[in-house]
């Protein structure tokens, strides 16, 4: 199949070089550092699950340049969604579909106003993964997990050729029948994991080994439970067991992407994590004192580091 990458930062990069690896055809849309590493010297992944060196893969600044697409990992931050989605309507194939991976719980809905229902499926991504150096992908774990919804308009089919090409890169691929209940599972994870991190700016072991920051810690969960049960039906109260479960097992070493922009100086997804919260929180009368600090105490990092 033909895939574009749109969007290829650590999470990206590790799934279109695997992809590369099992034979289709990939192209990654990049920038910066990254984007000029990968077109000198190729990709590199280092993975318990393998590490991988690729010394040549088709990288472009403008997906434009890329030609046709018959699968997007559409994989940009949040803030990107609507200019990136407006730059895909050239390289669709007429069957082509798109994946969404973005934090949160309406990026699969702000394309779809872009490029039509038909074509966009929501996923989520499970993995922790950065770029410790531009043309190299550090993967963290024994896993690699993508969950994807059905596509929008119901067209359960366009969306079978994905996932059995994603499978045979390696990929562990779930499909699930209720995306937005999948999509809450995941950001109450994500964010009590993002608030937690990006307040102390520790990795999730310190924090779960003080009990004054755990109990924060599930607390936050706890506010993003409560929010995500009034707005998705779907989402039951085992989600909470479940992703507490996997945060005590998950790496000493783990925190949320958001803390490495925040270090880095970059934007930050505030609106589209904490900040989503506290709103959905006020919109149904329901307290979410943890996520309303972290939304308020990061607000001057927003746009990047405060000039």
């Amino acid at each position: 199949m033909r895939f574009l990458i749109m969007g290829a930062g650590a999470l990206g990069s590790y799934f279109g070089a695997r992809l590369v690896a099992a034979g289709h055809a990939v192209a990654f849309v990049a920038r910066g550092a990254h984007l000029d590493a990968m077109r000198t010297r190729g990709l590199s992944i280092r993975s318990p699950l393998g590490d991988l060196d690729l010394d040549r893969v088709r990288a472009f600044a403008d997906p434009a340049e890329a030609g046709a697409a018959d699968a997007v990992l559409f994989m940009v931050k949040n803030y990107d969604v609507s200019r990136a989605g407006a730059q895909l309507s050239s390289v669709l194939a007429e069957d082509a579909v798109v994946i969404t991976a973005q934090n949160g719980i309406t990026a699969h809905k702000r394309l779809a106003d872009l490029i039509g229902p038909r074509r966009v499926a929501p996923g989520m991504v499970y993995m922790p993964a950065d770029i410790p150096e531009p043309g190299v992908v550090g993967h963290y774990s024994d896993f690699s997990r993508l969950v994807i919804g059905p596509v929008m308009d119901g067209n359960a089919a366009v969306l079978e050729p994905v996932a059995a090409a994603l499978r045979g890169a390696g990929i562990d691929v779930e499909q699930v029948e209720d995306a937005d209940a999948a999509l809450w599972e995941k950001f109450v994870l994500l964010a009590s994991i993002a608030a937690l991190t990006c307040l102390t700016r520790l990795d999730l072991g310190p924090i779960r080994a003080c009990p004054e920051t755990q109990h924060l810690l599930r607390a936050a969960l706890d506010e993003a439970m409560a929010v995500g049960k009034a707005v998705c039906p779907g989402l039951t109260d085992t989600a909470a067991d479940r992703a507490w479960s996997l945060l005590q097992s998950m790496r000493p070493d783990v925190h949320a992407s958001m803390l490495d922009d925040l270090q880095r100086g970059k934007r930050l997804e505030l609106d589209y994590v904490s900040g989503e919260i506290q709103r959905l929180g006020r919109a149904h009368g329901i307290a979410t004192p943890v996520h309303g600090f972290a939304n308020d105490l990061l607000r001057p990092f927003v746009d990047g580091a405060p000039g």
